[in-house]
């Protein structure tokens, strides 16, 4: 039986582990197997995955729809003369009309939701999305305050 070293001779292509792990490559999309930190001396390096959880997906997916309920709400509350935009880049795209409106947002809010995807393993990946999931509940909730009223001593009118 070879020795570890004579084994390590015998390759035919350079060691793969020497290279960190590219941010994407041609098994993020198709044919990856990677899903966790498989080697106890990778836990203190960042790792990408080719594979993500099915927990992960539904709380990306949920933030989408909570982005595009924001911008639903947001324009129904700017029609209703309730509220007006006050962030500059998406007044921006309103005054094109309602469609590059919602399309910015998603987009706005799709790049860093990929990014986060492709970061699952950096250790402020989790706190992000969590924070970014209340942030965006409590303003879809003051957007609905403004709406029907349902927390009486909520009474700013600025839509976020």
């Amino acid at each position: 039986m070879p020795s570890s070293g004579e084994e390590i001779a015998r390759r035919i292509a350079p060691d793969r582990r020497k290279r960190p792990t590219p941010f994407i490559n041609r098994y993020s999309f198709i044919g990856g197997q990677r899903k966790t930190v498989r080697r106890k001396e990778d836990n203190n390096k960042y790792v990408f995955v080719d594979l993500y959880s099915t927990r992960l997906f539904i709380t990306l997916l949920i933030l989408s729809t909570l982005s595009l309920s924001d911008s639903y709400f947001t324009l129904t509350l700017i029609k209703e003369d309730i509220a007006v935009e006050i962030n500059p880049v998406m007044s921006f795209f309103l005054r094109y009309g309602n469609t590059p409106f919602i399309f910015s947002k998603f987009l706005i809010t799709s790049i860093p939701l990929f990014i986060l995807c492709i970061c699952k393993n950096c250790s402020i990946t989790r706190v992000l999305v969590i924070s970014t999931v209340i942030c965006y509940l409590l303003i879809i909730l003051y957007e609905l305050n403004l709406m029907y009223q349902i927390f009486p001593f909520l009474k700013l009118n600025v839509v976020f």
